[in-house]
């Protein structure tokens, strides 16, 4: 299964043998790295907030964006 994660005008697709939650792909060692964000950020699908435990799609763009103005959790 394929996910796009997008994080300013990057974005990468990875590979998934299962379904992977919000939280294990914020998580990412490896995405965070590849596309250089934080812990203080929260994920978008079609523009509306996911929370951590949201199960993603097949084919889905999960969208990263800073939270500003806002303290870490």
């Amino acid at each position: 299964m394929f996910v796009t994660i997008t994080y300013g005008i990057e974005s990468i697709t990875k590979n998934y043998d299962s379904a992977p939650t919000v939280s294990s792909v914020l998580g990412s060692a490896s995405v965070k790295a590849e596309l250089g964000f934080g812990d203080n950020v929260r994920a978008l699908v079609n523009g509306v907030e996911q929370s951590g435990s949201a199960v993603l799609t097949d084919g889905v763009r999960l969208t990263i964006e800073t939270r500003a103005n806002s303290k870490a959790v």
